[in-house]
């Protein structure tokens, strides 16, 4: 038995606690108060002071492509349809040793920065090793594209061979393994429909981008626009698949189906109160990437429109192609930067719990309460005001600030000289 003691304990759920304790055994936890309390109904366990510290769950960052960098050259703002392009181009040029190599150092960020559950999206599975070697938990998604109708048959097969070797090789860690069609305009609808059927029959969860950009939308409710001008021929599709059109990027998946299980909508920037309405009724959950959403896709998602229809909303960084980190405290502080509705709680509600609602597996992590897995970090405390602790921290905590990292109750980082780090 531990007991972590601090200058402030963030449980999420609840309101912080000043001069708090959390008490771990076996990794979990067993207790979450005030010092004192927590020190007198556990005196035989193992003291480890943080005092210059705040404990709070491990941050969950709901959406990467750790696959894939930025280049020599780093992110680029640009128009979506160009980013893509050069997107597929970078990916072609990277063997599969150098996709593992640049997924390592994703990892190690991730935990750096106090992250401990991820939503990786993986288009080689070269992201799964080393994963599965740095210690998160969460899901691995496999993604699927293709748009000839044709091809849809082998292309799902290959991806449910996939999944299968995947689940094998994640077997008995905290990863489970997921299926990400990659967006509406990226697969035949055959394909997207079979990406459903593959999904409900395997029980795996599922992840799609949707409503990402203005050529999206124009291409998924007209026909035409970039996608089919620029971005198909450049893969080799010289006759766009028929497809049928929809009012918005929501309403099409809706109408193919592709809301039927429940899966984790990655941006949902050009959302409505109609499309809120139906990803409500389906159960959807959405991960936000508000610096991705900022550099690419013009626009602003309407996040507190989604909390109002009680729609699960998690953080995401998305990838270094995208974003110029790893690092979900910045992005924390872009999502207040993007909307100014959203409190501090909100956000960090949505670094934690929320992100553990989106991978389904708020059951574990997310908050600090009796019962959960001990995904826990320090971070550090010297700035932060007791008038608004937690306004303070997500406006001056960086990764350097990120003192120790538990998953598990082991510790899985560590930057401070403190007994827990021995």
């Amino acid at each position: 038995m531990r007991i972590l003691t601090a200058r402030w304990v963030f449980p999420v759920a609840r309101p912080p606690i000043p001069d708090g304790a959390v008490a771990l055994d076996e990794g979990r936890i067993i207790a979450v108060g005030p010092r004192k309390d927590v020190a007198a109904a556990y005196a035989g366990g193992q003291c480890w002071d943080l005092n210059g510290a705040v404990l709070l769950p491990g941050l969950v960052n709901c959406h990467t492509h750790l696959e894939i960098d930025a280049g020599p050259s780093g992110p680029v703002a640009d128009s979506f349809v160009p980013w893509v392009q050069r997107v597929i181009a970078r990916r072609k040029g990277i063997a599969l040793e150098e996709q593992a190599r640049i997924a390592e150092t994703g990892a190690r960020a991730l935990l750096r920065c106090g992250t401990t559950a991820v939503g990786e999206v993986s288009t080689t599975g070269q992201s799964l090793a080393p994963l599965l070697q740095v210690g998160p938990r969460g899901v691995v998604y496999r993604e699927i594209l293709g748009l000839d109708p044709a091809e849809a048959p082998d292309r799902l097969a290959a991806a449910a061979a996939d999944l299968c070797a995947m689940a094998t090789t994640a077997r008995g860690s905290r990863l489970a393994i997921g299926l990400s069609p990659h967006s509406a305009y990226a697969l035949s609808e055959e394909l997207l429909s079979a990406c459903g059927r593959l999904a409900r029959e395997t029980g795996v969860p599922p992840a799609i981008h949707a409503a990402e950009s203005p050529a999206e939308t124009e291409f998924l409710t007209t026909g035409a626009g970039p996608i089919v001008r620029s971005l198909y021929p450049a893969v080799g599709c010289t006759a766009p698949p028929p497809r049928r059109r929809a009012r918005s990027p929501i309403a099409y998946l809706a109408e193919t189906g592709a809301l039927g299980e429940r899966p984790v909508l990655v941006h949902a920037v050009y959302v409505d109160e109609d499309d809120c309405r139906l990803m409500a009724r389906h159960g959807v959950r959405v991960a936000h990437c508000p610096r991705s959403n900022t550099r690419l896709s013009e626009g602003t998602a309407p996040v507190p429109l989604m909390r109002t229809h009680g729609i699960p909303v998690g953080l995401g960084t998305d990838s270094l192609a995208s974003a110029p980190d790893l690092d979900l405290w910045n992005e924390m502080r872009a999502a207040r930067a993007a909307n100014a509705a959203l409190t501090p709680a909100a956000v960090l509600e949505m670094a934690t719990l929320g992100g553990a609602r989106v991978l389904g597996m708020a059951d574990r992590v997310g908050t600090l309460e009796i019962g959960k897995r001990a995904d826990v970090i320090a971070v550090a405390a010297d700035r932060l005001t007791a008038s608004d602790p937690v306004g303070s921290l997500l406006e001056h905590t960086r990764e350097a600030d990120v003192l120790v990292v538990l998953i598990e109750g082991a510790v899985r980082h560590h930057r401070c000289e403190v007994p827990i780090c021995a």
